[in-house]
């Protein structure tokens, strides 16, 4: 148990500035901040455009490679999900309600699935 208390500590104190830093450049893609509208009305600030950047093509420019960054990031997604199944490996072990914790992981998976088929257009 604490191995896998300090192998989720360490991991997730290393990766979280570049998790936090997806994070948002993820959600100001989820409003298309980093895009300039065609018609002029809105100018997409020019961080906004580098962050998209960095998120989409792992480079702060298109010119950059992106090739050592690229690695890093694979990285960070493996053990985000590593840091993630011990989490919840140790929710399961300290939590002495098994079902609070089971249910917080059921509505994980249901809201997400609920919200998307809500969002869909009617056929």
């Amino acid at each position: 148990m604490k191995l896998i208390r300090q192998l989720h500590l360490y991991l997730g104190c290393f990766f979280a500035p570049l998790l936090v830093v997806f994070a948002f450049t993820g959600a100001l893609q989820t409003y298309e901040l980093h895009e300039s509208t065609k018609d002029g009305g809105y100018a997409a600030p020019r961080w906004m455009k580098t962050a998209a950047n960095l998120h989409k093509h792992s480079t702060l420019s298109k010119a950059g490679s992106p090739a050592a960054m690229r690695v890093l990031i694979t990285a960070m997604s493996l053990a985000l999900v590593l840091t993630m199944v011990l989490g919840v490996m140790l929710a399961f072990k300290l939590e002495r309600n098994a079902w609070l914790v089971a249910g917080c992981l059921a509505l994980g998976v249901v809201v997400p699935l609920v919200l998307l088929l809500l969002a869909e257009p009617p056929s």
